[in-house]
């Protein structure tokens, strides 16, 4: 009964979701460093020196004044060049009691430490508990767009070793751009070379993005011809096959609308940044998301509480410019997931702060019994 109440809870959150603004976020992205070790081509994270970043007593502070998350990311930087990385997820799984997905990325270079601490956090994991480790292509292509020499050899050995926790569900995580558009395929097949049972499912694909979080509004992303970034989607899609489960379904949506939104430059859907979900940097600032600069407040000035902060008229205000597409366009997996998850049924969006006429809710198409988030036309 104690590991059927997260999923409750979670589709009770979505529900509400996606009929009003909760007066809590069921989803939290918390960026605990940007100390990065990598150099990645598509990112500027790794040239940031920042000090002054969260302590493990302010963590914790926040998470036993802020327990009701369902769906809980930790990510930075490279999350694991805080030593105490695992302490924290420890934390975080000590103090949401209704944790029902735990996620963290890496970037898979310090493997005895990763491997190690996701073992001690395993033994008290939510039901779900998933790690995505960096993989932007063979070899010779990852090493070169994430500036580490030797870099692959230590991802995917992170990997394969991750893959034997029990509890864990592990990824590849591939960022798409001009830099190694093409080379999916490659991809693929020197990683089954280490892990004969790999599958498309065990790869997850996203499409290079800019925002406020990476830093890199200044790398010229944007360079990848569109009807390449269009096949390269559409063809790893299909090598997914059929949808197996929620996540996987996730995944599929997010590769459709994501079709959509090469073509037209416009997120497919309306956001659920600041409806869903919130990001919090490694200083405690608050933002819709990871890809608006918008700051919403500051949980050291709130004595780490989030309700002030979440319930605030400029965070009222500044969801009601994301339901009516007056923010950044996107179309990011951190933000696509809340999002089609809060697009399930068809109803009315209230009336945005600061008056205008109210947005309305992706309605639902059915079909053959399936049920399908219909986008916005």
């Amino acid at each position: 009964m104690t590991r059927i109440r997260p999923y409750v809870q979670l589709a009770r959150d979505i529900a509400r979701a996606n009929v009003t603004r909760p007066g809590y976020p069921y989803r939290l992205i918390l960026c605990l460093t940007y100390w990065c070790n990598y150099r990645c081509k598509t990112c500027n994270i790794w040239q940031m020196r920042p000090k002054d970043e969260l302590t493990l007593e302010e963590v914790e502070m926040f998470f036993r004044k802020n327990d009701r998350f369902s769906w809980i990311d930790l990510t930075g930087g490279e999350p694991w060049l805080r030593k105490d990385f695992a302490e924290i997820a420890k934390i975080v799984t000590r103090q949401c009691k209704g944790l029902l997905l735990l996620h963290f990325p890496t970037n898979g270079y310090h493997t005895d430490r990763i491997v190690e601490g996701t073992r001690e956090i395993a033994k008290n994991a939510p039901p779900k508990f998933i790690v995505t480790v960096s993989m932007d292509g063979d070899e010779e292509t990852n090493d070169s767009v994430r500036g580490m020499d030797g870099g692959w050899r230590r991802q995917i050995e992170t990997f394969r070793r991750l893959h034997e926790i029990r509890g864990v569900h592990v990824v590849l995580g591939m960022t798409v751009s001009h830099h190694n558009l093409g080379h999916y395929d490659k991809a693929f097949e020197a990683a089954r070379k280490e892990c004969p049972w790999l599958t498309h499912q065990d790869f997850h694909m996203n499409i290079v993005t800019t925002g406020h979080y990476l830093h890199n509004a200044d790398l010229a992303l944007g360079r990848a011809p569109k009807n390449a970034l269009l096949a390269e989607v559409r063809a790893y899609r299909k090598k997914r096959g059929p949808v197996l489960g929620p996540v996987s379904f996730l995944e599929h949506e997010y590769l459709r609308l994501a079709e959509k939104y090469l073509r037209t430059g416009r997120t497919p859907m309306r956001c659920q940044a600041l409806n869903s979900s919130c990001f919090v940097d490694s200083w405690g600032n608050v933002f819709p998301c990871t890809v608006w600069g918008k700051k919403i407040g500051s949980l050291r000035e709130t004595g780490f509480d989030l309700a002030p902060i979440w319930e605030s008229e400029l965070a009222r205000r500044t969801q009601g410019e994301v339901w009516r597409l007056e923010c950044p366009q996107c179309w990011t997996p951190c933000e696509a997931y809340p999002t089609i998850l809060g697009s399930s049924f068809a109803s009315p969006v209230p009336e945005a702060a600061g008056g205008g006429s109210p947005a309305r809710r992706p309605a639902v198409a059915r079909a053959g019994g399936a049920v399908r988030t219909r986008e916005i036309r």
